[in-house]
């Protein structure tokens, strides 16, 4: 079993007790937010509907113990491979996560990730952004602070969660940009049966991911140019995420050429520093104060003022 500390301080808390309402949010965001954190890395999504994954499910078993007269939560868990063998007993199965470690550092880093506002990262979604502001519900407890500890960072190294925590969270949801309908087409280079995920080559290295529930005879199509028509999902940075695919079909050349490049947003959310624009002496207004626009003469312009009068 790993161990991992959760720390709660606030003037609310008094150093002794822990209530069974906060208790309730403490688990939920741990639980929850691991199994969402599990699922972003593997398929792309955090949330999906259905029953969850057994092995995610077996994964996010955690024994909790608080001290009497503690607010510090010490988490043991097993690593994922001592949770779900079956599952990763093949090392490339899921190449996107370590089964030597527990789900909640996933949790962890994908929270980490949202409060760096790293927007290059697919650690985090709009609904994982969403659901992480449940946190505000532990702060509405008299809590002003939570560490996560983990053992496998410097002594010391601690990631900290303020209240403010929870608006920058809002912020950076509200600049995701909305899914789109999008068609690409490339190399059908993975597919995974147990989830039904697979990523797309669009040469080189560059390598983005689906998820093709509704699409039969999927390993009919591996190692082959394939068209692909569905929904996306993005990044903060508007890179794709995931795309949901509705059908997918063998690749013509006329697709290949049209297209075998990554699908970016047509819309996104107005941020106001992008309203800002400089003014210098001579831009802005500054480039037409006192100036009057038109080629006529002041004699010209008097003459027509005169006639007009």
């Amino acid at each position: 079993m790993l161990t991992r500390r959760l720390r709660l301080e606030g003037p609310g808390l008094s150093g002794t007790w822990v209530n069974g309402p906060l208790l309730r949010e403490v688990l939920t965001i741990l639980i929850d937010g691991s199994q969402r954190a599990l699922r972003i890395r593997t398929q792309g999504r955090s949330t999906a509907r259905g029953a969850l994954p057994d092995w995610i499910a077996s994964a996010t078993e955690f024994s909790v113990q608080i001290q009497e007269g503690s607010t510090v939560f010490e988490i043991e868990s097993p690593s994922l491979l001592d949770a779900a063998p079956n599952e990763f007993r093949q090392d490339q199965l899921f190449p996107e996560i370590d089964p030597t470690r527990p789900a909640i550092d996933y949790l962890v880093d994908s929270l980490e990730a949202a409060l760096r506002e790293d927007n290059r990262t697919a650690l985090y979604d709009g609904p994982f952004l969403k659901f992480l502001s449940r946190l505000e519900g532990i702060f509405d407890h008299g809590v002003s602070n939570v560490e996560f500890s983990r053992v496998d960072r410097q002594p010391g190294t601690v990631l900290q969660i303020r209240s403010p925590s929870i608006s920058q969270l809002r912020r950076l949801e509200s600049r995701i940009p909305p899914p789109q309908r999008v068609n690409v087409a490339g190399k059908l280079d993975t597919i995974r049966h147990s989830d039904r995920t697979f990523s797309l080559s669009l040469g080189g290295d560059h390598q983005i991911r689906g998820i093709a529930e509704h699409c039969e005879d999927l390993q009919a199509f591996w190692g082959k140019d394939v068209f692909v028509s569905g929904t996306a999902h993005f990044t903060v940075s508007g890179s794709v995420q995931r795309i949901d695919a509705d059908s997918l079909r063998l690749a013509s050349e006329r697709d290949l050429s049209l297209f075998a490049s990554e699908p970016v947003p047509v819309t996104r959310p107005l941020e106001a520093h992008e309203l800002r624009r400089p003014q210098g002496p001579r831009s802005g207004l500054n480039a037409i104060f006192g100036k009057w626009p038109g080629e006529e003469s002041d004699d010209e312009i008097a003459d027509v003022l005169r006639a007009l009068s």
